[in-house]
């Protein structure tokens, strides 16, 4: 893809049925190739801890909200895809949900995607949402050293729009636990902390992981 790289997201969750982990996974890859093609930028990701664990990831991203509705129809009518839901349909894998849409307000979203994505999702009312992301900034320099890159999305349609996800990128298992580790014990980010919980409230999280 051309352009600034993506500022669009779109995530589908899915439950897989238990003991078919696997055939769900082969058809996520198999959609996610499908949907490469047509120009999404394609990753799957396993929820290892937090809500939603056990649960798979499918999220695509794109330059733009016209990229992605070209995208979304080109695929959509791929013989390839709609064999997929006619699979899905005769011999379920899973529960799924969405696409739900966002927009990147804070945070370049790497080409290459790391290892250990973690993301604390706060309820912010949306007259409270540029101050909570003046806070970022800080939060960046506060992780540089180690290592660690945010971000921040906010929901464009989903359930609830008040939603503010802040997500935090490790390289490795072993990254995060170093990293946390040390932020953690940092006065700093601890203060950092506070003044996001005096402007919205943290709702849930989560560790996902590439595949």
């Amino acid at each position: 893809m051309k352009g600034k790289f993506m500022n669009i997201i779109t995530v589908r969750e899915m439950t897989p049925i238990i003991g078919k982990e696997t055939l769900m996974e082969e058809r996520l890859r198999r959609a996610a190739g499908v949907m490469s093609r047509h120009g999404a930028a394609s990753r799957i990701y396993l929820t290892i801890a937090g809500t939603g664990a056990g649960n798979y990831l499918l999220i695509n991203l794109y330059n733009s909200f016209s990229d992605g509705s070209v995208a979304f129809q080109k695929y959509g009518n791929d013989p390839e895809y709609k064999k997929l839901f006619m699979e899905r349909a005769i011999n379920p894998s899973g529960n799924m949900s969405g696409p739900d849409i966002y927009r990147s307000v804070y945070g370049d979203i790497p080409k290459s995607p790391t290892s250990i994505m973690v993301n604390r999702v706060y309820h912010v009312p949306r007259g409270k949402q540029q101050e909570m992301l003046a806070l970022a900034p800080d939060l960046d320099a506060l992780v540089k050293d180690l290592d660690v890159t945010t971000s921040a999305v906010v929901p464009v349609m989903s359930e609830d729009h008040e939603l503010m996800f802040i997500n935090y990128r490790f390289s490795s298992l072993e990254h995060w636990g170093t990293a946390v580790d040390k932020m953690s014990s940092s006065s700093d980010f601890q203060s950092l902390v506070t003044k996001g919980n005096e402007i919205g409230t943290l709702k849930w999280s989560r560790m996902i992981k590439i595949i």
